[in-house]
């Protein structure tokens, strides 16, 4: 018994450090993963497999109607006479004729089958609504996906961002827990006043609050990057990558006349503005056009064998009495024709929604016009900033470095010193906060465009 614990504590120790393995996130695995285990994608995969089964089953369309029915009935037949002989005044017999009783009632049993289609010039306009709402779900998906893929990227970067800022203010934290002890030092040696002591406590202490805020922050945007990726929440992932990229300069009017045409917002708005013209023309057609109705009907019926001779002599069950029927009609509904009526008011409705969705769609180029020179704008802003902020961390370092050896010679106060350090790690966040917006930008650049940056600079 020992000895199977002993081996069981073994194997436990060794899978520990499986289980604890850190996963490592690069901006590619993400979206690897995104595609693996998103839950909205794969909603909107059910939604796209539906518009898919429908356009691939359109032939339905060319079914009959079919049906098949059958019934019995319990025939009284009251009208039928019979012959009887009376014998009752013997031997004067009499012969004479009576309705049939109870006795005779006849038992008959039909079976029915029918089929039925209708046809209309609609038919065509109808299959092909199958095909535009395919293409429309297929535009709806890649929208999905797309926009996922880019909140996925803004994610990892931002995420790798509050890494960075942590990153600064535990360097500042662990400067400002260095020059506390130094002065603690000094007090103890009679150099400096209690009072310095207490300004160097205060300046450590207040910065630990706001380093714990920003872990929770991390912590939480963390969780909800291990939702959309489908990570387990106990599984701890190491993120792999960097905010230093190139910087790039656009020419607004050139993106928007190669690339705005492939927006997938306008895409889509232009294929709805498609379904609804083709649905008004096939309600169009329906109303006013007639419809060819095309029906086979075959009966046959049976009586009981065991009845004396009505309506047939027969000693089994059979179906002596069948015939099928072909029926060849066109039908209209006339009413459809009167300034008023309700499919014409339907169909009034639906050329004033296509008007609207017409002005909507030019609303919205235009619209994505501005937001891209609003985007473009932005991007070169954060080239200004980043150029600015770079030189003025330069400039801070060398300014603390300085302040710190002036300190140490007792030309600087400490306050000096704190205020150098501040505005070194201050200029260091705001090069990588202004290096994240401008990757944001670039993402967002791209979404509207539905072009990738690499295609884009070719």
């Amino acid at each position: 018994m020992k000895k199977v614990y002993i081996m069981i504590s073994g194997l436990i120790m060794l899978m520990a450090p499986l289980a604890a393995q850190t996963e490592v996130i690069t901006i590619d695995k993400a979206i690897q993963l995104l595609h693996m285990n998103n839950l909205d994608i794969k909603a909107k995969a059910f939604d796209l497999k539906v518009a898919e089964r429908n356009r691939k089953t359109v032939w339905n369309n060319f079914l009959p109607t079919l049906g098949v029915s059958a019934g019995s009935a319990l025939m009284m037949n009251p009208g039928y006479m019979e012959s009887v002989t009376d014998y009752s005044n013997f031997p004067s017999v009499v012969t004479i004729d009576e309705p049939a009783g109870p006795d005779d009632a006849r038992l008959g049993l039909d079976v029915s089958f029918n089929a039925q289609l209708m046809i209309n010039t609609a038919l065509g306009a109808g299959i092909r609504n199958y095909v535009l709402q395919y293409e429309a779900g297929e535009i709806s998906y890649e929208m999905a996906v797309k926009g996922l893929e880019m909140n996925t990227k803004i994610q990892f970067y931002s995420l790798l961002n509050m890494q960075e800022q942590i990153k600064i203010m535990t360097k500042g934290i662990d400067l400002a827990e260095k020059r506390y002890l130094q002065v603690q030092e000094n007090y103890r040696n009679g150099l400096i006043p209690e009072l310095d002591v207490l300004r160097t406590q205060v300046g450590y202490e207040s910065q630990k609050p706001g380093l714990s805020t920003m872990k929770t922050q991390y912590q939480n945007m963390l969780m909800g990057f291990k939702v959309m990726l489908g990570i387990d929440m106990n599984q701890e992932v190491e993120l792999d990558g960097s905010l230093d990229i190139d910087t790039y300069r656009f020419d607004g009017d050139d993106l928007i006349e190669k690339y705005l045409g492939k927006s997938l917002s306008l895409k889509a708005m232009n294929k709805n503005l498609e379904v609804l013209e083709n649905t008004k023309k096939m309600q169009s057609l329906y109303a006013w056009t007639p419809t060819l109705m095309l029906g086979y009907n075959l009966t046959a019926a049976s009586y009981n064998p065991w009845a004396r001779d009505y309506p047939t002599e027969t000693d089994s069950w059979s179906f002596p009495d069948d015939f099928g029927t072909i029926t060849l009609g066109l039908s209209i509904n006339l009413d459809n024709y009167i300034p008023g009526s309700k499919k014409s008011v339907e169909i009034n409705n639906m050329k004033d929604q296509i008007a609207q969705l017409k002005l909507s769609i030019q609303q919205s180029a235009l619209q994505a016009e501005v937001d891209v020179l609003n985007t473009l704008s932005k991007l070169e802003n954060s080239i200004q900033q980043l150029e600015a902020n770079r030189l003025n961390v330069e400039l801070a370092r060398k300014a603390y470095e300085m302040t710190s050896e002036a300190y140490n010679l007792g030309t600087k106060e400490l306050l000096d010193v704190e205020s150098a350090q501040n505005d070194l790690l201050s200029a260091e966040a705001k090069v990588l906060g202004e290096q994240f917006n401008y990757l944001s930008g670039l993402l967002n650049l791209e979404y509207t465009l539905n072009t990738s940056i690499e295609e884009i600079l070719k």
